[in-house]
């Protein structure tokens, strides 16, 4: 009862300190507290002080901050996607196939560039045949949210016909010029008995799969580049049939 008889710009001051989920949520406290968690002041602190090129417009902040959630946004020419994290409010971005380095994805005789239905991009890379799979990106660490862990994830599916994907790879996320010092972990595409050791793929609710490459810590103050890369170079197989979205940058569940 106290906390209500607060002017509502004390509160909406207050609420700015917490988190999009603790405004929602403190909504459903009184009349004065869901006018206040309403207010642009409130959502103002949740967005980024720059935005890309090409946010659509929207009545309120609250809706632009939700906008921005619910719907990605496709930038740098459709060569990636930007949103917001709901929770938290903290950057998140998907690197199209095309902003990534493919070795041989340029070459029809290996790789193919498709579109599919429902997919983010208007273009996916599709594995026609290679022994040897290099794929690696490249993010400038000013476009992530400081002070926050994030985590890097491959993201892609099988087509009808798929093979070479049941031995573990090498996966890997670093500062760019400290890859050396980086030790790889070991992932895997499909899910292989006894395969212990190895970060296995997990479905999406969009119908894709992903598998978690590394994860970094984007300190406030941070220069320079985060590289994501999955190799399998060392024991070469024969694969066919992988089907690539992109590489995703999002918190971490600890962030």
């Amino acid at each position: 009862m106290g906390m209500n008889l607060l002017p509502e710009d004390c509160i909406a001051k207050i609420l700015s300190f917490t988190s999009p989920r603790d405004v929602c949520r403190s909504s459903a406290v009184s009349k004065i507290f869901r006018s206040a968690a309403d207010s642009d002041d409130v959502w103002n602190n949740f967005l980024p002080s720059e935005l890309p090129v090409g946010v659509p417009t929207y009545p309120t902040r609250k809706e632009l901050f939700f906008g921005l959630s619910d719907h990605p946004l496709l930038i740098d020419n459709g060569r990636m996607s930007f949103w917001l994290e709901k929770s938290s409010g903290k950057k998140c971005y998907m690197m199209s196939p095309r902003a990534l380095s493919i070795v041989w994805g340029h070459d029809p005789r290996y790789w193919q560039w498709i579109s599919l239905p429902g997919a983010r991009f208007n273009e996916v890379a599709e594995l026609i045949t290679v022994w040897w799979l290099e794929i690696s990106g490249r993010m400038n660490l000013n476009l992530l949210s400081d002070n926050t862990a994030y985590a890097a994830y491959l993201v892609f599916k099988f087509g009808p016909t798929t093979y070479g994907f049941r031995q573990a790879m090498e996966a890997k996320v670093a500062m760019a010029g400290t890859e050396s010092e980086t030790q790889p972990s070991m992932v895997c595409l499909m899910r292989v008995p006894n395969r212990e050791g190895s970060r296995v793929a997990e479905p999406r609710r969009d119908g894709w799969f992903e598998v978690e490459l590394g994860q970094l810590v984007k300190r406030r103050g941070d220069m320079g580049e985060a590289e994501m890369s999955l190799r399998e170079t060392k024991n070469p197989f024969e694969k066919q049939g992988l089907l690539l979205h992109g590489i995703e940058l999002r918190p971490s569940s600890y962030s």
